[in-house]
């Protein structure tokens, strides 16, 4: 009696092997959240020009401003997708366009078909009609980044030249000349303009005079800024990202190191978002510069702008397909088919632009009601 209870004592401990074996053999089930596959990023229009191809655009409240690879602007009712209006120059743009509160500002030159001059020429136009208000020569190579604050137009060439126009009429008011050029975008903020140079420095002039306002020493040059609430915000081709106050320049805030160079700074709900090389997407704590999150893109991030008040809409290179983030939490909550790759975002009238070569495309967060 013993030696079967000791048998069946043996069978019972195997069979419980036997079944523990096969449990843990089989895969473990993974529970993952639901992704949707559809956004509610309704599509509200979209337009495009047989003429020529888009290479980037600006907006106000109610207008988007596209310039073409023809050496043309356009203007879009962000409302209805209406074209407005159509300025063409010839040449070819080499700017930004800069908007202004009655008036635009572009920058273009001759195209290297037409040989010759290679002169820069600013043009300001009526924002209503396109009519050209007044035009003058500006110096300087390479790109050309405008900027409005006011009634002032600047120009910033990457070769270092920088130029402050009245925006009312043909009114030179200064001119710099920063040594080893412009690494980056300049940006403004009411009556600061502030650049980074190739001399590893931010520099901030006021746009009234150009007069030195502060003076920031890096480890290397920036090549983005962000300039909010008195605070200047530089990334570099290190992936450091650093805060400094106008007030106080010489004490540096924070800093923050990512994986690669940061290719983008802004700023959403409080936060400063910042997109890196390595297809990172950050978002910091401006106060603090801790990672409030970040998400991985599937390619390096091209733009981004707000849905609405919870949600970016975010491109990535050579996509044609973009992704809603959460503002909050960075989870990617859904996806945008553009149809085609896109090269640029931006918001105007209640409506999220997509601008791609051949259209831009308005879309509403759930409708496209105002």
């Amino acid at each position: 009696m013993f030696r079967w209870r000791m048998r069946l004592s043996t069978i019972i401990s195997a069979c419980f092997v036997v079944l523990f074996a096969f449990a843990a053999a089989q895969p473990q089930a993974v529970t993952t959240p639901d992704k949707k596959t559809v956004s509610d990023a309704v599509k509200c229009w979209a337009y495009a020009d047989a003429d020529g191809f888009f290479k980037s655009a600006s907006a106000d409240e109610s207008t988007i401003f596209a310039p073409t690879d023809k050496g043309s602007i356009i203007a879009v009712s962000a409302a209805s997708g209406n074209r407005i209006w159509r300025a063409d120059f010839g040449g070819e743009v080499v700017s930004n366009v800069a908007v202004g509160d009655s008036r635009i500002a572009v920058a273009t030159r001759p195209s290297s078909a037409d040989g010759g001059s290679k002169d820069t020429t600013l043009r300001v136009l009526s924002k209503e009609t396109g009519i050209i208000a007044w035009k003058a020569e500006i110096a300087g190579s390479g790109a050309i980044f405008l900027k409005t604050a006011g009634n002032i137009v600047v120009a910033a060439a990457s070769s270092g030249e920088v130029s402050a126009f009245d925006l009312g009429e043909d009114v030179l008011k200064w001119k710099l000349t920063f040594a080893g050029g412009l690494s980056a975008e300049p940006v403004v903020e009411d009556q600061l303009l502030a650049v980074a140079t190739g001399e590893n420095r931010i520099a901030g002039v006021t746009l009234a005079g150009g007069e030195s306002r502060f003076s920031i020493e890096l480890k290397r040059p920036a090549r983005t800024l962000f300039l909010d609430g008195g605070s200047i915000f530089a990334g570099d081709s290190r992936g450091e990202v650093v805060r400094f106050d106008i007030d106080a320049v010489s004490d540096r805030k924070w800093r923050y190191r990512a994986g690669a160079q940061i290719g983008s700074l802004g700023e959403h709900d409080g936060s400063l978002i910042a997109a890196s090389y390595d297809n990172f997407l950050y978002a910091l704590g401006t106060d603090s510069g801790h990672v409030n999150w970040k998400v991985r893109m599937p390619a390096r991030v091209l733009g981004s702008a707000a849905l609405d008040g919870k949600r970016l809409l975010v491109l990535v290179e050579n996509s044609a397909t973009a992704s809603v983030v959460m503002a909050e939490t960075g989870r990617i909550d859904s996806q945008v088919d553009l149809g085609e790759a896109a090269t640029a975002a931006g918001t105007s009238g209640g409506r999220t632009f997509v601008v791609s070569p051949t259209d831009i495309t308005a879309y509403g967060a759930g409708s496209c009601t105002k």
